[in-house]
Formats: structure tokens, sequence, C-alpha cells
């Protein structure tokens, strides 16, 4: 029989062994993110095979193989969680970067840490006032905010490449943002461009105005009254987005209503910005029946609509005005390159046309009229400017747009790179390579060094102010570089337009007991941001 000629305490020592294999031999190496359902699901059913080969194969007493079992077992993950527990602490290449100590054992406990609020870009900050520009915020995470790190990490030239996050927060089709593949990317990339050339952002500023022209409207069937401006921007980007991406609106800003599209987004979005510490977790939970269902069903949404916005564009003498979309069924119809043709990729990319373009835009919108708000000196600066310029010349308009986008970045913890394997350099700092490593956009936008007196709310240091902007290269919220957002100009675009028509249209004012403070405390760290409620009333202007 097994064991019967080994003793119970030479089962614990085998079982030990391996556990310490298993880690030096295999979890040390490589990226195992995407391997968690399988790694799952063999340490649950090791142990029970080793009891039935034991019981069922050696004929051991089933409380004697029992007993087996739960040595072999408890000694086999004791020894795995030392090892890995003793690496980290004592032997890991980041072991002498500062951080909390609980941060050097697992991420676990920064997820903990999240789950009251999904605060992540506010607990980064205080981690970074208390332990400097650089900390160790996981066994093999960094979170960096020296600016002369952005190219090491950010430019054309830089050797990272997107962290094993963007594999885990994955569905089944491909997308621009998701990939990690540097070529792919670039390849994608260019395609993407054209439909953000000043050609086309041109055929799409009729349709922003459109929207914005409903938007008008309901605000101004809602003036001198309470209004959830959150909610409304929300319907406006989200209405746009989906113009721009299906050729038709989500009517949001007519029916007054969320599309159960948006419910199902928001809803899916808010588990990633707790989990978005432990990308390997994320496919445990997608596993489990029933689990994920409404990320699910938004995905088989975003496919239907693909779907119909294909068959639009290939039908023959059907007008169609030109969409980011067209730009993509262009190149899987027309392109040389086989990875176009593959009908997945318009799936992911309209589906991230829908989710970066509807968050961030709502989300900058709302911080921009919590300031308008707050300080009615603003609207009139404003206005005043506007009666003499356009939109997209007005600087004052740009540098509100630029100030609210420093202090309340629609990403706000940054995005999570990878450094090489030979490591990173800047300045005089090596990081080690093959770590996770991000520069979070929220705390970048207020240091000392780069912008003088950075919490306070100053358009002018963008115009007028030059000595309260020390380093440019610290403002980087649309990210930079290659990876850099694709959609920052048609951004900037509805910006300026909303801003620039409601400005002259209405007056802002805090509603009653609203301070927006609850819009700055409860927003939620998601990736993007799902913004708190404000409480804003639009008050008519006479035409002037």
């Amino acid at each position: 029989m097994f064991l019967s000629s080994i003793p119970i305490a030479s089962v614990s020592v085998l079982a030990g062994a391996l556990g310490v294999i298993s880690h030096l031999g295999y979890f040390i190496h490589g990226e195992h993110h995407m391997q968690s359902v399988r790694i799952l699901c063999i340490f649950v059913l090791g142990p029970l095979i080793f009891f039935a080969c034991n019981f069922f194969l050696y004929d051991f007493p089933i409380i004697e193989a029992g007993k087996a079992t739960i040595v072999a077992s408890t000694s086999f993950f004791v020894a795995l969680t030392l090892s890995i527990l003793s690496y980290r602490v004592f032997f890991h290449p980041l072991r002498h970067f500062p951080g909390p100590f609980s941060a050097r054992l697992t991420k676990l406990t920064h997820v903990a840490r999240l789950l009251p609020n999904s605060d992540n870009f506010a607990q980064a900050h205080q981690l970074h006032q208390k332990y400097g520009e650089i900390v160790r915020v996981g066994p093999n995470e960094l979170t960096i905010i020296n600016p002369d790190a952005i190219a090491a990490i950010h430019s054309s030239s830089s050797k990272c490449i997107k962290a094993p996050w963007y594999d885990a927060i994955g569905g089944p089709n491909p997308s621009l943002q998701l990939t990690r593949n540097r070529n792919t990317h670039d390849k994608r990339r260019k395609i993407w461009d054209q439909a953000f050339s000043a050609r086309a952002l041109r055929n799409y500023e009729g349709r922003v105005d459109g929207y914005v022209d409903q938007l008008i409207a309901q605000l101004d069937n809602l003036a001198n009254q309470p209004v959830n401006a959150s909610l409304w921007f929300n319907f406006y980007s989200f209405d746009v987005m989906g113009d721009l991406a299906f050729g038709k609106s989500f009517n949001m800003l007519k029916s007054g209503e969320k599309h159960f599209a948006l419910k199902l987004l928001q809803d899916g979005m808010r588990p990633v910005g707790i989990l978005t510490p432990i990308p390997w977790i994320l496919p445990i939970l997608l596993a489990i029946p029933g689990a994920g269902t409404g990320t699910k069903i938004f995905t088989k949404f975003i496919e239907d609509q693909a779907a119909t916005r294909r068959k639009v564009q290939f039908q023959p003498n059907t007008p169609l005005l030109p969409d980011i979309t067209s730009w993509l069924l262009d190149a899987e119809e027309n392109s040389p390159d086989p990875m176009n043709k593959n009908p997945r990729w318009l799936n992911g990319d309209t589906g991230l046309m829908i989710v970066a373009g509807s968050d961030t835009t709502a989300a900058t919108l709302s911080h921009i009229f919590y300031h308008l708000a707050l300080d009615s000196t603003l609207g009139t600066k404003l206005r005043n400017e506007l009666r003499t310029t356009a939109p997209c010349d007005a600087k004052f308009l740009a540098a509100l747009i630029n100030e609210t986008l420093r202090l309340h970045p629609p990403v706000p913890s940054g995005v999570l790179r990878q450094t090489p394997a030979s490591g990173l350099v800047f300045g005089d700092t090596f990081i080690p390579g093959n770590v996770t490593i991000s520069m979070p956009i929220w705390s970048l936008g207020r240091l000392e060094g780069a912008f003088p007196n950075p919490s306070s709310f100053v358009p002018e240091r963008w115009t007028t102010s030059p000595e309260l902007l020390k380093n440019k290269a610290a403002f980087m919220p649309f990210s930079t570089g290659p990876y850099s957002c694709v959609g920052k100009q048609l951004a900037l675009l509805s910006l300026r337009t909303v801003v620039a028509r409601l400005v002259q249209r209405f007056d802002i004012r805090f509603a009653a007991n609203e301070t927006g403070q609850s819009l700055l405390r409860d927003t939620k760290d998601v990736f993007t941001l799902d913004v708190a409620p404000l409480n804003l009333i639009f008050v008519k202007r006479d035409p002037v």
C-alpha cells in the first residue's frame, strides 16, 4: 500500500517540499493570472484525488485516508504560502522599496480597503504622502509620481507593455484598449487615428451639436428646478457615443431615463474598480455560474448592435452618415491585414467606444459644472470671452477644461504597465523587470513641484499665470505616448461645445442643500469614474 510503509510525518515533509517546489519552480516564473481557474481546480481536486487513490486503489481505511489527505494538503498549502510570503518579504527584487508591510504580502488587503468606498486614487495619494514618490503597493507592484518617469514608462521608445490586468478584464472580443501586444496595437491604432483625423472630426461636429440641442431643450424644461446634472451629462455622452459607434442614439436625452445598457455597464464596471489590484480573481468570478451575468448581457448587446451596424454599412444604396465605425468597417472590408478581417474586433472596439467615450466625458462635465456653480465669476469670465471668440479658439474655456482635468482626471488611478524583463531606469532609479507599475494621474496633478498651489482651482495657470505651471509633463489626463487616448480630440470637442453653449444659455447654481462635496466624496473609482449625483439649478439667461 502507498502509505503503509511511509510515516505520516514523511508524508507531511514530502507534501511540504512539493509546496515549496511549486512556488520556486512554477509560481515565481511568468504570468499565471489567466490560468487562475485551472489552478483553483487543481487545488480543489488534488486533495480529493489523493484521498480517492489511497482509499480505492490502495484499500486504505477511510479514516486513515482522510487523515493522510488532511496532513498532505495542509502541509502543501502551508509550505506554499510560507514560501511565497518569505520570498515577497525577504528576497523579492522590490523588497527595498518603501510601502505598507501588508502590501509586501498580498494585494488582498488593498482590496479590503477599497470595499467601503472604491477610492483607489485617494488611497494611493495617501500612500505617496506617507512614503514618497515611489511606493510598493503590492508584492510585485509599484506606484510612481515622479514626472521624470513619465517618458520612461509612456513614451514611444518605452519598452513597457500593458500589465496583466488587461488580459483579465478582456472578454471574448479583442479591442484596441485591451490588447497587450504592441505590434497588434500599433496596427489597429492606425485605423483609429483615421477615425479621429481633423476631417473625420468635422463630420462628427454637427452630430455633437444635435445632442447638445437635446440637452439644452431638456434643461430648458427643467429650468429653475433641481437637476441631477451628473445623470443628464451621462445621458448626453452615452447618446453621442451610441450615435458615433452604431449610427443611432440610445435616446436617453429624449426619454429622460437610463437605457438598460447603461445600467448594465455601470453595474459591470463597479467590481472592476475594486478588483483591479488582483487580476487573477476576475477569471474565477466570471467562471462561477450566474456571476457576471450583467457583463455578459452587455457584451451580447454590443455584439448585436455591431452586427446591425455592419449590415447597414454594406447595404447598397443606403445613405449613411460617416461615424467612427465607418472607418473600422472599411478596414474590415478592404485592409489586406488578416487581423482586421476578424469581426470580433468590431465588437470589442465599439464596446470600447461606449465605455471610454461616455464615462470620461460625463465625469469631466460634472466636475466642470461643479466649479462653475462654486464660483460664478468663472461663468462670467467665460461668457465675456465667448461673445467674441469661437469655442475652438477660446483660451479661457480651454484653461477651464484643463484645470478640471488636472484636479479631476476621468481615469484617476492611471493605467497599469509592466516593466521589460531588463528593467526600467529613470534618473538614478532602477525598477526591476516584469514589475507592474502605475502613475496615478490624480496625484500627478497635485504635485507642488509641477503645479504650485496645486489644490486650488486656478484656470489662469494655463493662460496668464504661467508661474503656476512648472512642469506640464505631469499633466496627462488622456495618458501619453502610443497608448494615449485615441479619442482625445473628440472628447475636447464635445466638452467645449457643451460648456460653451450651456454657460451662454444658463446661470449655474447649486440646488438647496447641495455643496458639491458629495460629488467629490462619493464618486467611485471604477477605472473610469462612477460619478455621484450633483444637484444643480439651471437658470435661463436673457438673450444678449
